[in-house]
């Protein structure tokens, strides 16, 4: 098969399968098949014939090289169907490699071919998050409210505020409502205009707080959520003094995904207006760009899928990314899609009537034709986890049958006719898929439990990562973009297309850290007074210079090369391979910076501007950077590359999240074992994983120090022989034990905390403190806080808020305007 055959679609602005280094000019282009298309006798002749007259021939734009994967767990065997007597071996998947002329040879780069289509859905589900922000649809074509608002017309109110039935002639309740205030809907009646008069055209939309009898428990469901309470200790709090009710298992849930449908929809109208306010404030202010750095890293967490007695778990991958000035968290994406059914769209897909296309695929080679599996890129699952998927499928069907049979055993009875019938033809549906997957695609063994009762399955890590990403950008001003994250294989294949508009603009920069996670505390500790040791020594050598100055000219007097040694004594690679591509400097840095927890840290930039990147990738693996304006640019970004935002929020969710405990070890991907009072259902995993983000964005205290300032490096003190720091300052009393004595001794002096949210950080929320009371004034409620912290927002008007039709028409009617 050739490359034009197997090429996939472009769907959308984002082509994943071009070559991924900035400086080729290959770059975002896709193969150009027809322009090298060069094959037979005299081959060479015409190729250099069309050089002649073509400079992109010569320069090998378009050019590409398609091999099979090397991968041994891409290696598949079929033996099913027209290969039943005759089995053939094939690859699960293609890899191309850019031919793009670079100095004397070629590009080189290689990567692997993936399905923009099924990064498109992937895009689509993080957007929507599931589905939960999607809104009402018009029933007949399909259209979304909120991506058309002004194709639909309102066709009136449903239910009376304050009327029941019975009740005729009664004025609404207006109880607890300002003087003049209309009364909120119910709900309201839409008619999508272009499908008028067509079924599912007229529809009724409402709040979906209405429905709920009693709210009492909202407040006290969510603060029990975000202090790491389980389901059944919140069912005991909410029971009724005597005893004689209390919620249950479904309307617990039933509140909890409420509450992530709210607090979601509030977070996006926020984000939207914060947009536009730092858009105005950047042209009023002249700016050209408005500059976010973010801070990226993936959090592991266990899902007991199967039974207690095998002791296993499921892992699923978070993306997280905060932002690095504020420590807001923009996204948590979980490499898990709830809404599909496994059964349904593995029968959906090939076992349904004129499915035989996302089995197999007929190509012409010469003049001869052939038929193949599909790869993976090309089947219709290819964005999910396969093996485990088909697995899923299979056992629930299995499952079914296995309890319908022990039912009746129970009772001692036969299986009735329809009980028969349906076991029988859920039994030989299991047997097909199967089939499926043992001799059609015969996809690597994941044996299953059959403990998986619930909906969703795992997608493909890259797709998620890649979606994850496109989905912050989206979340982001427009301006320019620093990412700051670890050595993982799926960035290296994925940021430089998600950021290509961006980095042809010279608009995004991307650097890669790694640090020594297993250090110990006496090793984080002694690292780190060493470090402000020999900073405090360099401002004594260096009067004159700030605490950023000299952090600055310190760090870049102790730059130094990182890399290996090979087993003859050569310098080798720092990085791992995918990070040792051609298509990436080869330099990267040992920082001399010991902060936080990230010691040992070692730096990489993948993506430079190109102000400096010829230059440094010009570097090699050993080499120190002579030039001082350069080197004076990469220590800038040697100082300011952290994930400590990340890794902050990931370390709070461990804490006060018990559901998210890690399954033993200090490693972020450890391997599994099972875990007392883990999630069971996915579903319900990522429901608390939106809630927590939002609630500590929103609406939790913390004090914080920018880790891209001299206090979050730093952490600087008053100095001992400042006379200004050795003045006799406020006191207490301290005990003397064993007497009644009591002494005054110096309070120790400490910087005070700005306790804020993220939020307010960012400016997304504008902090409000108490108004200051003048001479005579008695405020009627007394504040009790004995520090600045500020107001948080009212969660009791919040969540009652149509937030999901906000910058829409619904959004004034739901609220009575």
């Amino acid at each position: 098969m050739s490359l034009a055959q197997v090429y996939p679609e472009i769907v959308g602005n984002t082509n994943l399968n071009c070559c991924g280094d900035p400086d080729c000019g290959n770059y975002g282009g896709a193969p150009d098949t027809a322009r090298h298309s060069f094959a037979g006798p005299g081959a060479a002749q015409r190729r250099l014939s069309a050089a002649t007259i073509d400079p992109g021939v010569a320069a090998g734009v378009g050019r590409y090289k398609m091999v099979s994967e090397s991968r041994p767990e891409t290696h598949r065997e079929t033996d099913a169907f027209e290969f039943a007597d005759n089995p053939v071996a094939w690859t699960d998947g293609r890899t191309l490699i850019c031919q793009h002329m670079r100095g004397n040879g070629d590009c080189g780069v290689g990567f692997t071919v993936m399905s923009n289509r099924h990064f498109e859905d992937e895009l689509a589900r993080l957007t929507n998050m599931n589905g939960i922000l999607e809104g009402p649809r018009c029933g007949a074509c399909g259209t979304r409210y909120l991506d058309a608002p002004e194709e639909f017309i309102f066709n009136g109110a449903n239910g009376k505020p304050g009327k029941k039935q019975g009740q005729k002639g009664k004025k609404p309740r207006t109880v607890g409502m300002k003087a003049g205030a209309i009364p909120r809907a119910r709900s309201v009646r839409l008619i999508h205009a272009p499908c008028r008069g067509k079924p599912g055209a007229r529809f009724t939309v409402s709040s979906e707080h209405r429905r709920q009898i009693n709210r009492a428990d909202n407040l006290q469901i969510l603060t029990m959520l975000m202090n790491g309470n389980g389901a059944h200790e919140m069912r005991r709090i909410l029971r009724t003094p005597r005893g004689e009710a209390e919620p249950g298992m479904s309307r617990l849930y039933d509140r909890i995904f409420w509450l992530e449908r709210t607090l979601l929809a509030y977070e996006r109208a926020q984000l939207a207006e914060w947009r536009k306010r730092v858009e105005r404030q950047r042209v009023k202010d002249g700016k050209p760009y408005v500059h976010t750095r973010i801070a990226h890293d993936d959090v592991s967490i266990g899902v007991n899928w199967e039974t207690r007695a095998d002791r296993r778990i499921t892992q699923l991958n978070c993306s997280v990314s905060a932002d690095i000035r504020s420590g807001y968290v923009f996204r948590c994406d979980v490499d898990f899609d709830p809404t599909v059914d496994p059964v349904r769209v593995i029968e959906d897909a090939y076992c349904s009537q004129g499915s035989g296309d996302n089995l197999r695929r007929t190509y012409q080679q010469a003049q001869k034709s052939f038929s193949a599996p599909l790869m993976s890129f090309q089947r219709p699952t290819g964005r999910f986890d396969e093996p485990a998927l088909f697995a899923a499928a299979e056992s629930r069907l299995r499952l079914f049958a296995g309890q319908t049979a022990k039912a009746f055993d129970a009772k001692k009875l036969p299986l009735s006719a329809e009980a028969r019938e349906a076991v029988d033809a859920a039994l030989l549906r299991a047997d097909q898929i199967e089939f499926l997957k043992e001799h059609w695609f015969n996809l690597v063994g994941k044996e299953r439990d059959s403990r998986n009762s619930f909906n969703g399955i795992m997608t493909r890590e890259t797709y998620t990562k890649a979606a994850s990403l496109a989905a912050l950008k989206a979340t982001l001003p427009p301006g320019k973009i620093t990412l700051v994250g670890e050595q993982e294989s799926k960035m290296a294949r994925v940021v430089p297309h998600i950021f290509r508009e961006e980095i042809l603009a010279d608009r995004f920069e991307w650097a890669v850290i790694g640090f020594n996670k297993d250090a110990t505390i006496d090793t984080l500790e002694a690292r780190q007074a060493a470090f402000k040791e020999s900073i405090e020594a360099w401002k004594t050598s260096h009067p004159g210079m700030t605490a950023w100055e000299a952090l600055h000219s310190w760090t870049e007097a102790n730059l130094s090369p990182a890399y290996g040694i090979a087993s003859d004594g050569s310098p080798k690679p720092w990085p791992i391979v995918n990070f040792a591509s051609s298509a990436f400097p080869r330099l990267w840095l040992r920082s001399p910076i010991q902060a936080a927890s990230e010691i040992d840290k070692t730096v990489g930039f993948p993506v430079l501007s190109p102000r400096y990147r010829e230059a440094y990738r010009r570097l090699g693996i050993d080499e120190t950077i002579q030039d001082p304006e350069l080197r004076a640019a990469i220590t800038r970004r040697v100082v300011m590359a952290t994930i400590q935002p990340a890794s902050t929020f990931m370390n709070a969710l461990r804490a006060r999240l018990s559901i998210v405990e890690r399954a033993g070890g200090r490693g972020s991907k450890n391997g599994p074992g099972y875990i007392n009072g883990a999630a069971y259902s996915p579903r319900v995993l990522i429901a608390l994983l939106n809630i927590w983000r939002v609630h500590y964005n929103f609406f939790d205290w913390r004090p914080f120090n920018p880790p891209t300032t001299t206090d979050g490096i730093l952490n600087e003190e008053p100095d001992g022989d400042n006379d200004a720091a050795m003045e006799p300052g406020p006191t207490r009393s301290l005990a003397v034990p064993g007497t009644d004595q009591r002494i005054s001794v110096p309070q120790r002096r400490s910087v005070p905390k700005d306790r804020s949210t993220p939020a307010m950080r960012l400016g997304i929320v504008s902090p409000s403190r108490p108004r200051p009371v003048s001479d005579g004034e008695e405020r009627k409620k007394p504040d009790r806080r004995h520090d600045d912290r500020p107001f948080l927002p009212d969660l009791s008007r919040i969540l009652y808020q149509p937030w999901l039709f906000h910058g829409t028409p619904m959004w004034a009617k739901l609220q009575g305007r």
